[in-house]
């Protein structure tokens, strides 16, 4: 991959890479360092890629394979840090905010695979392939996902 090509790929799924890692990390610091290794995994992977579905999808299960080993460091596990998700963005609808703010409260889990559902686009087929997981169990989370957040909303009303 030439310099060019990564600046590039870097310009066009940076936010993509930060919403999975915001996702699936659960905090700030913890999704700045899977970021970061993402992208630094793309820069000396030496493989080429198929196609751009091949490359989005490879960042993505990078991503999250960072956010899990995170959670299975030693030192992760025993330092609780403070850093929780970002600060609620300003939207133009009230409505936006509600959801994004709901959104928030997910466990990581629903989260991950709510975003990668509901805004990338995946099927509950590609989800369960992208994060290594069955496919019903990538439906459950989805259902529990959307009832939790019917709740959480309802609350807010």
């Amino acid at each position: 991959m030439t310099s060019a090509e990564y600046e590039q790929t870097v310009q066009r799924y940076a936010d993509m890479v930060w919403r999975v890692a915001v996702s699936c990390g659960g905090n700030i610091p913890d999704a700045e360092d899977a970021f970061q290794n993402t992208f630094l995994k793309l820069f000396l992977y030496k493989k080429g890629f198929a196609n751009e579905e091949h490359k989005k999808r490879w960042l993505i299960r990078v991503a999250v394979n960072e956010c899990k080993n995170m959670h299975l460091n030693f030192w992760h596990r025993r330092v609780d840090l403070p850093g929780e998700l970002p600060e609620q963005p300003v939207f133009a609808q009230e409505t936006h905010t509600e959801l994004y703010e709901a959104f928030r409260r997910l466990p990581a889990k629903c989260r991950i695979v709510m975003y990668l559902v509901c805004v990338e686009g995946y099927s509950t087929a590609e989800t369960a392939k992208l994060l290594s997981i069955p496919d019903a169990t990538v439906r459950t989370r989805l259902s529990r996902a959307r009832k939790l957040l019917r709740k959480l909303l309802e609350v807010q009303e």
